[in-house]
């Protein structure tokens, strides 16, 4: 549903003007992502380019999650970082951006795969991985704009255990393969910026 929301969002923002961004102009923002609550900076280079910095985390849940044919009772801790470039190609509110993912999430908890159970911690393959978006920035107010982007972080997950039970092992391995199919994981993320 929020991806659903974000995209509609998207799509009437390509048909409005863009916020005004001088070059030079500085801007903040808070907000909430797939990754937790969100606190983003930026530089307009110029109209149509600018550079932006996202901190997120906050968010910790405990449930069981399920990953191709494993469940992972547990913990997951979402937080990480971006450093993006947002490309502004019709000078209106839609923009492409692509950059760098810091991961700091993992999933940490019991591992079940058929009748083998085990410890274990789900994580992204890379620690750094590339990051392709698009989204949009539309003005309400002086200096105020809302900000949405939706796309992918470039890199599969990833499971690993200290256990070396060639059983655990084994399980540990097909586990991997089966997450190696997903080579990509989704993002999506909504902001209120100012800019000055």
């Amino acid at each position: 549903m929020a991806f659903r929301n974000l995209t509609a969002l998207a799509l009437c923002a390509m048909a409005m003007p863009a916020a005004a961004q001088d070059r030079g102009a500085v801007s903040a923002g808070l907000g909430v992502t797939s990754f937790g609550y969100s606190l983003e900076g930026g530089y307009q280079l110029r109209p149509t380019l600018g550079l932006r910095g996202m901190i997120m985390g906050g968010f910790s849940i405990d449930d069981t999650f399920d990953y191709e044919d494993t469940a992972v009772t547990g913990t997951a801790d979402l937080a990480g970082g971006a450093v993006l470039a947002d490309y502004y190609p019709l000078a209106n509110g839609w923009r492409m951006s692509g950059g760098l993912f810091f991961s700091n999430t993992d999933v940490t908890g019991s591992f079940t795969q058929g009748a083998v159970t085990y410890d274990g911690k789900l994580a992204f393959e890379k620690d750094v991985a590339p990051l392709l978006t698009t989204g949009f920035r539309t003005g309400f107010g002086s200096g105020w704009a809302l900000s949405g982007d939706i796309g992918v972080i470039v890199s599969s997950l990833q499971a690993s255990s200290g256990n070396t039970d060639p059983t655990v092992q084994t399980a540990l391995s097909d586990t991997n393969v089966d997450l190696a199919d997903v080579p990509v994981f989704p993002f999506a993320g909504i902001a209120v910026v100012y800019t000055h």
